[in-house]
């Protein structure tokens, strides 16, 4: 009985520890706002080095971000959006860098020139115009 009892207490607490530990890491994110500081979107970014992400300085600390951020955050910029760089830690919110000015561009990022035109180039708006109308003629040449 004595035997069982420690068990299971060893298993409280030992299960106690991790949930404590998993709830301390922070997670960061670029959060964009509209002047009035209304939500317009969020992009997550990394404190620790992953592959096909970039090292970018915010505010002079480093995260790893991924291309798709970096337009994102141009886009916004671009748009005179606020962007915030915000440490989650699941309980509590802190702002890292509130600075639009210290947000990386893919230039930034030390890619080559012929790498930065390629992103750029996957990463184009759609023209939602002509691609309209180009599926609404798509669906009406049967009945020619």
């Amino acid at each position: 009985m004595k035997r069982s009892l420690a068990c299971i207490a060893l298993t409280l607490m030992t299960c106690a520890g991790l949930t404590g530990t998993a709830f301390a890491k922070s997670d960061f994110y670029i959060r964009s706002q509209h002047s009035n500081g209304k939500f317009t979107g969020f992009h997550e970014i990394l404190s620790k080095p992953k592959s096909g992400y970039h090292r970018a300085n915010y505010c002079n600390r480093s995260f790893w971000v991924s291309s798709t951020t970096v337009i994102w955050t141009e886009q916004q910029n671009a748009a005179g959006r606020t962007l915030i760089l915000e440490e989650n830690t699941g309980t509590v919110r802190r702002i890292v860098c509130k600075d639009n000015s210290a947000f990386a561009t893919l230039e930034d990022l030390g890619l080559s020139k012929r790498d930065v035109a390629k992103i750029r180039a996957a990463n184009k708006p759609l023209d939602m115009r002509s691609s309209r109308l180009q599926t609404i003629r798509d669906a009406f040449k049967e009945y020619k």
